[in-house]
């Protein structure tokens, strides 16, 4: 029996690629065994190297594909329009289809059947929340990456889905833009959006953030990111090197200070927190 409280839930769901006959037999899993829910209002971090089944999962959330599934799956269809979940993609390019920000999200609107008298006003304050109230009528091609995601993220906040499904929408980015891009994500989830926010950028992880991380297919951590640098007295290693990334900066330091005896728990995420950390020594 699944929870009202949660927008989607899976419980031992395997994936495999639509196919028939003899070839389906033979076809490896997507996805094996995933368990996972996510609550309304949760921010969720997706981690896990490429082949290891980061944007399958999130295409079966949001609806989309064609898959042999196995398990179960719920999600609350009360609460998404059409079914399914827009992602925006990493390459921003790649979801524009209008010429300005304020056309992109009005062309959505009218896709997803929108009464006309209600586009202008729900297409303006989705641009003020992303923050492009002011360049609503620029031309695309004159924006820059980060304002490109933000218009997609608007088109999403406009159609009034209930998450936002975020597939690497930094890797593209410069440093600013992906500084830029990732304040407003939280501020519309500080506001109760529901994210999933997939990467491979472990510096993007807050403290507090639930991180999901999948390899070959399989859940292999979910929990506060803290717990993902914290390293096991047993192995020596920590669930993020046992997954094989490489640690942020901040985290390596901190593991070097541990390794001169220096206990800091709980294990500090940014240069602010090891500043804090290690000034009464």
């Amino acid at each position: 029996m699944f929870s009202e409280k949660y927008l989607a839930e899976l419980t031992n769901v395997s994936v495999k690629p639509l196919t028939y006959g003899e070839q389906m037999k033979v076809q490896p899993y997507l996805l094996k065994d995933i368990s996972i829910s996510i609550a309304e209002g949760e921010w969720m971090n997706l981690i896990g190297r490429n082949g290891s089944g980061k944007s399958t999962l999130a295409r079966l959330i949001a609806g989309f594909g064609a898959w042999h599934a196995e398990g179960k799956f719920y999600k609350d269809q009360s609460r998404f329009v059409t079914g399914q979940v827009p992602i925006v993609l990493q390459q921003p390019d790649a979801s524009m289809v209008g010429s300005t920000p304020w056309e992109d999200v009005v062309m959505m609107l009218e896709q997803h059947g929108v009464e006309g008298m209600r586009i202008a006003g729900i297409a303006e304050n989705a641009l003020r929340q992303t923050g492009l109230h002011a360049r609503m009528h620029q031309p695309v091609e004159t924006l820059s990456g980060g304002q490109k995601q933000l218009t997609a993220i608007a088109g999403c906040l406009a159609v009034q889905s209930p998450m936002l499904i975020l597939d690497e929408v930094t890797a593209m980015l410069d440093p600013e833009a992906c500084i830029h891009v990732m304040d407003k994500v939280r501020e519309l989830n500080n506001g109760g959006v529901t994210v999933i926010w997939i990467t491979q950028k472990l510096e993007e992880l807050a403290p507090g953030d639930r991180v999901v991380a999948l390899e070959q297919g399989e859940l292999r951590f979910d929990g506060e990111a803290e717990k993902l640098f914290e390293r096991q007295v047993m192995s020596g290693l920590s669930p993020c090197e046992e997954l094989g990334f490489t640690a942020p900066y901040v985290i390596q330091t901190a593991w070097e200070l541990e390794a001169l005896g220096v206990n800091l728990r709980p294990i500090p995420m940014t240069p602010e927190m090891l500043a804090k950390a290690v000034t009464p020594l």
